[in-house]
């Protein structure tokens, strides 16, 4: 009996500190799905911890500044599809030609019509790589150069809605005593950090895996409210937006 009250009085002990605890350990696990849909970790992914929601923050600048309407992503968008659908066709096509020549390969008998037919198959997916590179480098040069107007066009805009003073200003009043921390993931995709008990928000940005043209952005709220707290950060409460 005696070892049992001991057990007990540790137990309520060890409650009691927790529910004292005005601290929260936030372990944040990020993970992304690829083209084949299997779930990988995000690596190396720069993550703000705020005592703040930036997007409200955003809202209230644009408000008071009243930039006018955003500069259009119409043109950027159209070419940065053609980017995606020209630059992976060619490198589907470098990928078959990698299987053809093995194939080609594992043929003992280069007079046979297997080892023919893989050859002429090898040749025309030669050509058709030499037609999509071409394909390729050509969206590519001119995306480039609408993408760098569009971005200068963006940056300006930006420097307007939310100007750097108003920022820091309205960044101040928000945050306080508060700390605000920045974090990375390691190569399983996870980080931690420790922060006060209260509502914090989680900003990141990452690339979607395979693709070139979308990336994942959170900005996800968290009620941290003592001891260990897992936060998981997945495509599923990210918003997907174009990468420009």
């Amino acid at each position: 009996m005696a070892f049992a009250r001991s057990s007990l009085a540790f137990a309520l002990f060890v409650g009691a500190l927790t529910a004292c605890s005005t601290e929260t350990q936030l372990t944040m696990d990020t993970s992304g799905q690829n083209a084949e849909g299997e779930t990988v970790a995000l690596s190396n992914v720069s993550l703000d911890i705020l005592p703040y929601d930036i997007d409200e923050l955003y809202a209230e600048l644009q408000s008071q500044s009243q930039p006018g309407e955003p500069p259009s992503a119409d043109a950027i968008r159209r070419l940065s599809q053609q980017y995606q659908d020209e630059c992976s066709a060619y490198r589907a096509t470098s990928d078959s030609i990698e299987a053809v020549q093995a194939r080609a390969s594992s043929i003992s008998d280069r007079t046979s019509d297997e080892y023919r037919q893989a050859f002429e198959a090898y040749q025309a997916l030669v050509a058709r790589e030499k037609q999509r590179f071409q394909s390729c480098q050509d969206i590519t040069d001119g995306y480039t150069g609408v993408r760098e107007e569009y971005r200068e066009k963006r940056r300006a805009w930006e420097e307007r809605a939310w100007p750097e003073d108003a920022f820091a200003a309205a960044e101040s009043e928000r945050v306080g005593e508060m700390p605000l921390q920045s974090v990375e993931t390691n190569p399983d995709g996870r980080a931690t950090v420790t922060v006060p008990n209260g509502a914090w928000w989680i900003l990141g940005d990452a690339p979607v895996p395979g693709s070139i043209s979308q990336r994942y952005r959170w900005n996800v709220r968290v009620e941290a409210s003592g001891g260990e707290q897992a936060v998981g950060l997945t495509g599923e409460n990210a918003s997907l937006e174009p990468v420009y």
